[in-house]
Order: C-alpha cells, then structure tokens, then sequence
C-alpha cells in the first residue's frame, strides 16, 4: 500500500510537470507586446544607478550605453568614489557620493532626491544597455503598466559559468513569456527596471522598502522583486519588453557563481512566504499562483522523492530473498500487479521524457547561439540551482551584505 501511494504521488507529480512544461512552452509562443509608442520620450525618464566596487572596465562599458540613452542620468556611489565620479561627468552624469557604505538600498533610496521625471529607471553597474533601451521600455507602459523589465541575457566570455547563467536566463525567459500572456511576471528584475515614478518613489522611499526585516532583523536581499510585489498589490500590472536584451556579466567563477545564486535563493523564498501570507499570488491571477508554487516547491518535492527512492532502493538491494518475498506479500504484489507498475513506470518516464523536451526546445528556440553547448552546461546550471534552492532555504534569514557579482 505504502508503495502505491509512493506510485500515486509521482504520478501526480509528473502530471503537474507535464502541464507546466506545456503551458509555459505554448504560451510564450503565443505571447504578442503591447506598445504604446505616443509615450516614448527619453527627456522624461532618468535613469539611477547604484555602484559599489563594481569592476572598472565594466562600469565604464555601462556608463557609456547609458549615455547613448539621451537621458539624464545619476549614480550612487556607495563609499565608491574615484575613478566612478570622473567617468560619470565625464559622460554628462550627476555622480552623488555616499562616504560610508549603506547598501543597495540605500543607495536606490538617496538618487530619488534627485529624480523628478515623470518615468525611473533602475539598474546595475555592471549591466550593458543596447542602443535605444530606454524608447523601447517606455512603449510597453500601456494601460495598468507599472513596471516594465527588460530580458537579461549573459555576457557571452566564453567560460563555462556564462553559458550555465545563459541557460537559466533562457528558462526564465520561456515561463516569463508565458506568464505576460496571463498577466503579470514573477520578477522584474534589479538590473535593468522601468517604472512610473509616481506610483514607486513613494514605496522606495518608504521604511517598508528600506528598513524591511526578516524575523525581525533587516536584511538587504530582494530589493526588485519587493517593488515588483508592490506593483501587484497595487493592482498594476509587472511585464518585460522581450524586445530589449540587455547584457550581464557572469561572475568569475564558480564559487561566486554559487554564492550569487544562494543569495537570490534566500531571496526567493522570502518573497514566497511573503506573497502567500499577503495574497498578492491570488491577486496576479491562477496562472501566476500555478507558476509560483510549482517552481518554489518541486525542489522540496523531489528532494523527498529521491531521498524516498534512495532508501527504497538500499533496502531492496540489501535485504535477504526472504525478506524482499515478504515486502511482496504485504504489498500483494502479485505478477499482473507488477505489470501494471513497470506499464506506469514507463508511461509516467515517457510523460517526462517528452514534457521536458518540449520546454528544452522552447528555451533552445530563445539562444541566440551555440546552442549545444548552452544545452549541455544547462545540466550542471540545473543541478547547482537545485543545490542552492535547498541552501537558501535552510539559510534563508541570511543577507546582510550587498555583494557585487
């Protein structure tokens, strides 16, 4: 009986995959912007930029597409001074030094004092915009827009770290997609983040922005998906222009690449716990609550099923004849029965099998190149984000640092 229900419980696993994997592959295919290109009009929006330590290159690389934008823009320099201030005035920005270090937040909090277009946008320093980014973000703010993301895509270096970060930026982009076309994103992420000024400064500048806890201590983690929550609350819709991709830099190597993706996993799952306890799933609508639950659960689902088969496994290959006859006699595992297990073993890793390959083609389908080995790092990028997932959770309350990549 214990077996049957084991059997039962991956089937219904399985079946749920299959739907997500479905969905998510045909609604991104189906999922067609919205523009509104009456509103565009770099004069009205700035652009706010936080620095701490960033490489110098890099941020050079990135003030330089900013200045291309033909928008007013400002950098935070969070105990950061020279040489940022030098290339920020240099390129016709307003450089605002901030001595002692207060993080992100902070940051983001002190370059609204001087932001008083009717449009802001966010980003990273180490974040490279394309040749009109900020027209293209402007036209998706259509009616009941609040935020507008742009789609990240990694810094093609050429080392084993970016193609794992390419291969998760691609998944995401096929379940985002599939999202705006039921509504609103899971995410609008930090590197790269429009919004209509009035309806975000006064949250930004709020105490539940900069001042938010986690068991009663602060934490610095989940500064853009705190806004984008905000947004849904607010009954405003979070979407992404597919259309500007901009690029990221991959961290050095692997050990950063791990504690990169721990801290957003810690990140996560506060923003998880915040979103059931609050209702803000329930009001971006099924599709997003469907999408929320199963990528923040299976990790925990199929951590137990494998321990479960794990252990299966041992006591069968351990145990004596005469014990494994007496697991069949309590089971009543007669020949047919067996039969009908093996039949649903193999219905159910055919069900997987061709679920998983729909959505591996989906994402294949959104590489822009090298698209083999971008598939065959996946796999490693796929097993160190299921480690991490699990970490993050049992260290959730850490983050009082802001970290560079």
């Amino acid at each position: 009986m214990f077996y049957l229900i084991f059997l039962i419980s991956i089937a219904t696993l399985t079946a749920i995959s299959f739907i997500y994997y479905i969905l998510n592959s045909f609604s991104s295919i189906r999922f067609s912007s919205k523009i509104n290109p009456d509103i565009v009009d770099p004069s009205k929006i700035t652009i706010a930029m936080p620095v701490y330590n960033e490489k110098i290159e890099i941020f050079r690389e990135s003030i330089d597409s900013v200045k291309m934008q033909g928008c007013k823009f400002v950098v935070v320099g969070d105990s950061s001074y020279e040489p940022y201030k030098t290339i920020v005035e240099e390129r016709g920005g307003l450089f605002i030094h901030q001595p002692v270090r207060s993080g992100q937040k902070k940051a983001i909090v002190k370059s609204m004092d001087y932001i008083d277009t009717p449009f802001l946008m966010l980003m990273d320093s180490d974040t490279v915009l394309p040749p009109n980014a900020v027209k293209s973000m402007m036209s998706n703010f259509t009616e009941g827009v609040g935020g507008v993301g742009a789609n990240l895509s990694i810094k093609p270096t050429g080392t084993a770290i970016a193609y794992c970060q390419e291969f998760i930026e691609r998944a995401r982009e096929v379940v985002f997609r599939a999202m705006s076309a039921h509504g609103s994103v899971l995410n609008l992420d930090g590197a790269c983040v429009m919004f209509k000024t009035d309806i975000i400064k006064p949250f930004i500048l709020s105490k539940e922005f900069a001042e938010f806890k986690v068991l009663g201590k602060p934490t610095l983690l989940g500064e853009d998906w705190l806004l984008t929550d905000y947004l849904i609350k607010n009954d405003y819709k979070a979407v992404k222009d597919y259309n500007t991709k901009v690029e990221v830099y991959p961290p050095e190597n692997f050990g950063k690449f791990i504690k990169q993706h721990s801290r957003w996993a810690r990140s996560n799952w506060i923003k998880f716990a915040k979103e059931l306890k609050e209702g803000t799933a329930m009001k971006a609508g099924w599709f997003y609550t469907f999408e929320l639950v199963y990528t923040y659960l299976l990790p925990i689902i199929a951590l137990a099923f494998g321990i479960f088969r794990l252990t299966h496994f041992m006591m069968i290959h351990h145990a004596s004849l005469q014990y494994i006859n007496l697991i069949h006699d309590v089971f009543l595992l007669r020949h047919s029965d067996v039969d009908y297990i093996l039949y649903t073993k193999m219905a159910l890793f055919l069900a997987n099998i061709g679920g998983t390959s729909i959505f591996l083609s989906s994402v294949a389908y959104r590489m822009r190149g090298e698209r083999l080995k971008t598939l065959a790092y996946g796999g490693l990028a796929m097993a160190i984000l299921f480690i991490t997932t699990i970490y993050g959770l049992l260290t959730f309350w850490k983050g009082k640092k802001w970290n560079t990549r």
